[in-house]
């Protein structure tokens, strides 16, 4: 007796379920995603118990006929994709003709449509993968999927759904998602019957990030602009005054397709480097346009995670158009710089739980590097053409909603459509000046800087103004100087353990280029020799023992550009002035002229604020002249 036997279809189809349906999230999305492949314009999403009890979806796209119905609840058939060639130039939502037979099996299913040129329509009842009948039905032009009792034939699949709030909000979050990547499709949600969230066509782009990121943020969005013949990138990125402690709010799309990827993650970090702190992650809705045979999203059966075939380049250009957008917002300090009059924060909690699409307990630990190859690679995109003059392949892309205008959030001037270039922070811009307009009115606090400006008064924190300025002069000296070292009079001693000392063998090649010269005494024994100049040498123990453990627990290289920023942070903290160090007019003048000079004058190294404004209207609605 043979112990190899070939699994029975409907098994299989449970087997396939259990990587395409995780969760009444997942139904949603992949039926979701065949509405927006069937060219709908409206689509209405029902869900009862979190999905437990039922989801249906319904849309008016173009139907199927009968024949086409009954093959599309077979596994493998799909009218997306007919050859080897169309899989590495994938331009639908889906392609892989297993979603539909893969949540039959595991539900109780019905299937009711009709096309424009047909009178009649199509239903099949399905239960657990066996056809139940199979007949004609009135219906609307479009299709209907009813997934009644999920998992009701896999109970240990079941056993691990959570709690209906739960799942409610990952539907919700899911069906936002996509509802901001296809704003020309209207949304509507229905939760236990009643309409929770309803997207009109009237919505532009940035009404419906407006709406899914937060109204706070409506005034704090810099709008993103970039376009060459291999990639195109739209959509807002938040001030670095609002942000989140987790990655709920970042949405990426690629072609439309709402994905997960660590190396555009780590490319929006990229752009927003100074200006925010750890552990904090920004708001934004992200698109990349590229021609579909440079992105491979045939990776998981859940189509969440793409990759591309040149990823440098698309990297690069994220990185540094979040940085121009930015550094175009950062030229009216006083505006980028506001704050609101009353707290954003009403101090109530959700009642659900919030679906983090990327993991930000991961996140940090992992991206180190691809954010470093960003940094390396210094190769320029190729040059700016009209989007016009795409390539064919680029041309052949269907049109989306996002590549429309993009609307000026109120605030922020829309940074011109150039091409990503890298230019060293010397031969930056100088931001726009404003001490011109400014008057200083004292010292607040022995710590904070009162200036008055056009647009109202702002705070300025004098140590971290101090900081920045300190931090980019060491910068530039050190960038156009030779590294130099400092012989210690009494050498540092340095003993590990074997890991470590075997990983600080292999990196003292590279730790002298910087000018930190270390050498074996024997043993798991080190002793150091030399330090640069900018360096603190009581601070140098600290500094290499910290590499080291970072190095072992994010099994990353040792980057020697990390580092050596991490130095000058630290050398530029220690030496800035102090809070309570009483100023004089002329100090503080200096200062602030100091801080314009510089690359960028609205945050610390760290990524703190270094002033915040009030305009003269927020100021008279706190004393009641207006309302």
């Amino acid at each position: 007796m043979t112990t190899v036997r070939i699994l029975p279809e409907i098994l299989s189809n449970q087997i396939a379920a259990g990587e395409v349906v995780e969760r009444p999230a997942s139904v949603v999305k992949e039926l979701v995603e065949n509405s927006i492949d069937a060219n709908a314009t409206q689509i209405i999403i029902e869900i009862v118990n979190g999905g437990k009890s039922l989801i249906r979806v319904s849309d008016n796209g173009i139907g199927l006929l009968r024949d086409d119905a009954l093959l599309s609840i077979e596994r493998y058939a799909t009218s997306k994709i007919f050859n080897k060639e169309d899989l590495f130039s994938i331009s639908t939502m889906g392609f892989r003709g297993e979603a539909l037979p893969s949540i039959a099996s595991v539900s109780k299913f019905i299937l009711v449509t009709r096309t424009t040129d047909s009178d009649i329509g199509t239903k099949i009842d399905i239960a657990g993968g066996k056809i139940l009948n199979v007949s004609d039905a009135g219906a609307p032009v479009g299709t209907m999927v009813e997934v009644k009792q999920l998992f009701f034939n896999t109970p240990a699949r079941k056993k691990f759904l959570k709690s209906n709030t739960t799942e409610t909000s990952h539907i919700a979050d899911a069906v936002s998602g996509m509802a901001l990547g296809n704003p020309h499709v209207q949304f509507r949600l229905f939760l236990n019957h009643k309409l929770q969230k309803s997207f009109s066509l009237s919505d532009d782009l940035f009404q419906r990030s407006v709406r899914i990121l937060g109204r706070d943020v409506a005034g704090k969005l810099c709008p993103l602009e970039f376009a060459d013949e291999f990639v195109r990138i739209q959509g807002y990125c938040s001030n670095p005054s609002v942000t989140r402690r987790s990655s709920s709010k970042i949405f990426l799309f690629v072609n439309n397709r709402l994905v997960y990827d660590r190396g555009l993650i780590a490319a929006i970090f990229q752009g927003y480097k100074g200006r925010i702190m750890k552990g904090n992650f920004p708001l934004g809705v992200f698109f990349v346009e590229i021609a579909f045979d440079q992105v491979d999203v045939n990776v998981h059966p859940s189509k969440k995670e793409i990759r591309f075939f040149n990823s440098k380049p698309v990297y690069q250009a994220m990185s540094e158009t979040i940085d121009r957008a930015l550094s175009c917002a950062q030229d009216n300090m006083t505006s980028y710089s506001q704050t609101p009059v009353f707290s954003l924060d009403t101090g109530e909690k959700k009642a659900v739980e919030t679906f983090e699409f990327f993991d930000a307990d991961v996140y940090p630990e992992s991206i180190s590097k691809i954010e470093q190859s960003i940094i390396e690679w210094q190769t320029p995109v190729i040059q700016n053409k009209p989007v016009e003059n795409q390539t064919d392949s680029v041309q052949k892309q269907k049109e989306p909603a996002c590549q429309q205008a993009l609307p000026q959030p109120p605030g922020y001037p829309v940074p011109s459509v150039n091409p990503v270039k890298s230019v060293s922070p010397a031969l930056k811009e100088k931001p726009v000046s404003f001490s011109a307009t400014t008057k200083i009115i004292g010292q607040v606090m022995g710590t904070y800087i009162l200036v008055e400006t056009q647009e109202g008064i702002m705070l300025m924190d004098q140590h971290a103004a101090h900081e920045r300025i300190v931090y980019e002069k060491l910068k530039r000296r050190y960038q156009l100087l030779k590294v130099q070292s400092q012989s210690l009079v009494v050498p540092e001693t340095l003993d590990l353990n074997f890991k470590e000392a075997d990983f600080l063998s292999g990196i003292l090649e590279e730790l002298k280029g910087l000018g930190v010269i270390i050498e074996p005494f024997g043993g798991t024994t080190f002793i150091i020799k030399a330090v640069p100049v900018i360096i603190d040498e009581k601070e140098i123990k600290h500094m290499i023992v910290d590499i080291i453990e970072k190095a072992l627990v994010k099994k990353d290289r040792f980057s020697k550009d990390e580092w050596l920023e991490q130095c000058l942070i630290l050398m530029a903290c220690h030496s800035a002035i102090r809070a309570n160090l009483k100023l004089n007019q002329t100090e503080m003048e200096t200062l602030l002229a100091d801080l314009e000079a510089c690359e960028n004058p609205c945050h610390c190294p760290h990524g703190r604020p270094i002033m915040i404004a009030w305009t003269k209207q927020q100021i008279e609605k706190l004393f009641k002249r207006v309302l």
